[in-house]
Formats: structure tokens, sequence, C-alpha cells
């Protein structure tokens, strides 16, 4: 997957120094929501960052189920499509 050109540590830093820094009253109604409003998308950010990559796993694992099945039929296994109730939980075989 690519990697963001800055991490969301530094993103959290670069927070965490804004809303230590003193501000004028006036400046602290307006940041103060954004600060929070920027925190909140930074946590929906992470998970859908981790969400893509057990999807892209997911995506690769099939991907090698069906590889494996094809060969398995090329070969003349038996059963060539247990590849894929391996990998498929909705089979009740496979990982969860």
């Amino acid at each position: 997957m690519p990697h963001p050109p800055i991490t969301l540590e530094e993103i959290t830093q670069h927070l965490t120094t804004l809303a230590d820094t003193q501000l004028c009253p006036r400046c602290d109604t307006t940041v103060v929501p954004v600060l929070a409003d920027i925190t909140s998308l930074l946590s929906i950010l992470a998970q859908l960052y981790d969400e893509l990559a057990a999807a892209r796993l997911d995506n690769a694992n099939l991907r090698a189920a069906i590889n494996a099945a094809l060969g398995a039929a090329q070969d003349g296994e038996p059963d060539p499509l247990d590849y894929l109730r391996w990998e498929l939980p909705e089979t009740g075989r496979g990982r969860a």
C-alpha cells in the first residue's frame, strides 16, 4: 500500500503542539472545534486504512486460492474447488 508523505503520528504531534499553544480567546473558539474535527477525521482515517489493509490481504488470499484451484484442475485433482472452500468463510470450512 502506498505510504502517505506524513504519518498519523506526525499529524497527531502537530495537533498536540497546536493545542498546547496559547491562543487568543477569539482564535480559541475557532481553532478548538477544528482540532476536534481533525482528530475525529484522523481516527476514521486510521480505521479505514486498517480496513483497507485487511481487505487487500483477503483479496490476495482469494487470488492465491483461485490460482491454486485452477492449477489443481489443470493437474486433474479430484476436487480442485477445495482450495476455494478453505478460503471462503461462507462454506463453513474456511477461516472466519
